[in-house]
């Protein structure tokens, strides 16, 4: 398991991009002198009158643990019996290479039949360059059969499907794609989770639970050897906290003054581990549900009263100067500090963020820093933010277009990436190796396969990036072999997380769902939203670092007359409506 430790998202602006290009050139007409050859445009008849997709019999000589749930090795057959070719575009990628030569793609044409003509959009796939290059190629009609990679938005998904341009797979799935319909059974959330508001389904999905990835932006990290210096416990509470980091900065670990109590840096947001002492915080875009009712967390008076508590902790020197403006580049400048460590504790997302990681050495430094409980605040409140619908779910990994003649073969192409070995040789390569029992995996539990070595150099021109279909269970990412001569930190990042933060998660009714909104709706949630989150995160630096000051009610009320001239009513209006769109 060598993803996920961060976050990706697409940007804002290139939907509004492609929702006026659309709108601009209007709905069916897009298609018009698109694609290569002559055929006509639309799916063809015989496409959704071949025999169903069936599950293969199970590959023996795999070891799965007890109670496993997730992808498992078929014995799987070609598509076809001669070459089909489709066009499709994906975003280039230094790790995949040349798309055509790759040798993953060789392997999968040789299994399938299947051949694909590449166009390759520069820049990687969340990029806004990127998309604005796919909405121009869009909106000049230059469709292919498919899209693989490309993070289009639910919303875009949704309009493009309301203009005819992306099919809905929906009867292809239900009838060619019997290991996303496993998939689906495994994780009932992930049907719900690909379905727009008009029920079309227009994209082949990827599933990729990532465990410690639904508590990433809840976790902090503190230096342990430093706690057993100053004769203090990992602390629970808000006050606790304070006193330990008073600590630190009055014995001076680091010397000379450079003691660096607690950091982070600004891609890291403090909120999304404080603010949880006051009330339940997920982060941008700060929405919660309550009895139905979706809120914003930035307006409540809890708030407030953790502002005060950010303010306090940084009027007294504990948090650093740079803590907003610093980049990951320099939070590591810290962590590596050569020497010995400066800094007591960090807003990350793990160590790999803090510091350069030596996997050799039990004794590197990375060891030193542990995961933090969420603290428990004044009144009582103590919540580690826990994202229940974060399946991983991709939901633009392939978009097949109303160009495409053959989509149930494009369907049964993706839904063959979903067996265990397929994925593995997809993400990872070919030099992996079935684990024997007894092999131990991240969460103690009977392995499945593992790697002997691995280097991303060595990878390079033999996987797809992770930018093709897969499904990566849970179970599935923590069967990963653990080798016990070279440890790793995915074992102890399962187990913290497990331990730590997974106790604390808010009931799974307050967590605001990934909605899909009407073409009016996501053109106006994208201005609004854009200036709100540029409100909340400059108003949160002005009132931590003291250019504000949360104590007093003229600020305050300030803050406040800007979030709502800014237009909190009518984007919440937004945000309900696609809530209840959502819940049925």
């Amino acid at each position: 398991m060598h993803d996920d430790l961060g976050t990706t998202t697409v940007k804002r602006r290139s939907f509004v991009a492609g929702a006026a290009a659309i709108a601009a050139t209007g709905g069916s007409g897009l298609l018009s002198g698109c694609g290569s050859g002559t055929a006509e445009t639309g799916a063809a008849p015989e496409s959704l009158a071949q025999p169903p997709g069936e599950l293969g019999p199970l590959k023996s000589g795999i070891n799965y643990p007890p109670g496993y749930v997730g992808p498992k090795a078929r014995r799987q057959t070609a598509i076809v019996s001669e070459p089909v070719t489709f066009t499709v575009v994906v975003p280039q990628s230094l790790t995949v290479g040349d798309w055509s030569k790759n040798e993953f793609t060789r392997w999968l044409e040789q299994q399938t039949g299947i051949r694909i003509r590449w166009r390759q959009v520069a820049g990687k796939g969340d990029d806004a360059e990127t998309m604005t290059k796919v909405n121009a190629m869009i909106a000049a009609g230059d469709v292919p059969d498919a899209f693989l990679g490309i993070t289009f938005t639910r919303s875009q998904l949704y309009l493009y499907g309301a203009q005819n341009l992306f099919l809905d797979l929906s009867p292809y799935l239900d009838r060619y794609a019997p290991n996303l319909q496993d998939a689906k059974k495994d994780y009932p959330e992930a049907g719900k989770l690909m379905v727009s508001p008009d029920q079309g389904t227009y994209s082949f999905p990827d599933i990729n639970d990532c465990y410690h990835c639904r508590a990433s932006n809840g976790r902090a990290l503190l230096n342990t050897e430093w706690l057993r210096k100053v004769g203090l416990a990992m602390p629970t509470t808000t006050d606790e906290f304070r006193e330990v980091l008073t600590a630190f900065k009055k014995a001076d670990l680091a010397g000379g003054g450079r003691t660096i109590p607690f950091g982070g840096y600004k891609d890291a947001p403090l909120d999304t581990y404080f603010m949880n002492a006051f009330l339940y915080n997920p982060g941008e875009p700060w929405l919660v549900v309550d009895d139905g009712k979706v809120r914003a967390n930035y307006v409540r008076d809890e708030w407030r009263e953790g502002l005060k508590y950010l303010h306090g902790l940084y009027a007294d020197g504990l948090l650093a100067k740079d803590i907003f403006t610093a980049n990951e580049d320099q939070i590591k400048r810290y962590g590596d500090n050569p020497g010995g460590p400066i800094l007591g504790g960090a807003r990350v997302y793990y160590w790999g963020t803090l510091m350069t990681l030596d996997l050799v050495d039990p004794k590197a430094r990375w060891h030193q820093y542990r995961t933090m409980e969420p603290l428990k605040g004044p009144a009582g409140v103590q919540v580690a933010p826990w994202d229940y619908l974060d399946v991983g779910l991709e939901v633009s990994t392939l978009v097949v277009t109303r160009k495409c003649r053959r989509p149930d073969l494009l369907v049964r192409w993706a839904d063959y990436q979903l067996d265990l070995e397929v994925v593995l040789r997809s993400y990872a390569g070919p030099d992996f190796r079935w684990s024997v029992k007894g092999d131990k995996g991240i969460n103690g539990k009977q392995s499945i396969y593992g790697y002997d070595s691995w280097d991303t150099d060595e990878t390079k021109g033999k996987t797809w990036d992770q930018y093709g279909v897969m499904y990566r269970s849970g179970d599935f990412r923590l069967a990963e072999r653990v080798n016990p001569k070279r440890p790793t930190f995915e074992s102890p990042l399962y187990e913290e997380t497990r331990d730590h933060l997974f106790p604390h998660r808010q009931p799974m009714e307050q967590q605001f769902p990934p909605v899909t909104l009407e073409a009016d709706q996501a053109a106006l949630d994208a201005e609004i939203g854009l200036n709100l989150k540029t409100e909340v995160t400059t108003s949160l630096a002005k009132f931590v670092t003291g250019r504000l000051d949360p104590a007093d009610d003229a600020h305050w009320n300030d803050y406040l007359d800007r979030i709502q001239r800014i237009g909190l009513q009518p984007y919440l209006e937004i945000q309900q409506a696609a809530y209840e769109t959502y819940q049925g």
